[in-house]
């Protein structure tokens, strides 16, 4: 079995920076189109888009900082090397790597936000997907009670599961 799940065609409406971009009337619409399956894969996607981002971030930070580092130590080698008469002035940070981490940071927080709008559109197609179940068996939804646990729950030393 394939981990791959091919998505509606409507979702290809969600996918990308088009979704974290969407106004938020046009993210309600596109959000109660999908299928409680495509909006969590969807959230799951973005998701693991943030942590790479974060971890982008976490990496270039680290170069920044592992450059000024070697940038320091070069400096003391050759001040020790030239009796001291050299003045130590250091270099900025690579723009282009300042630049990547503050866009890095944007699109994070557009997910975050979408993130959560996923989380309630999944909240809520669960929600009405219990009512639809709840209604269609014509039972009442309360669980019986059967000594002391719940019908369908399982137990481990008296501990629901």
């Amino acid at each position: 079995m394939s981990s791959t799940i091919a998505p509606p065609a409507s979702f290809g409406l969600v996918s990308g920076t088009a979704f974290a971009s969407a106004s938020p009337e046009a993210l309600s619409g596109i959000l109660d189109s999908l299928d409680l399956s495509s909006l969590e894969q969807e959230h799951t996607r973005l998701q693991r888009a943030i942590k790479q981002l974060e971890q982008s971030n976490k990496e270039m930070t680290e170069f920044i900082q592992l450059e000024q580092q070697e940038q320091k130590e070069t400096y003391e080698q050759q001040q020790h090397d030239s009796g001291g008469s050299i003045e130590y002035t250091p270099l900025d940070p690579d723009p282009d790597f300042v630049l990547a981490i503050e866009e890095n940071k944007v699109v994070i927080a557009k997910y975050e936000k979408a993130c959560a709008d996923l989380t309630k559109a999944i909240q809520r197609k669960r929600g009405s997907t219990s009512n639809k179940l709840g209604e269609s068996s014509g039972q009442e939804e309360s669980p019986q009670n059967h000594g002391g646990t719940i019908e369908g729950e399982t137990t481990q030393d008296g501990v629901f599961l």
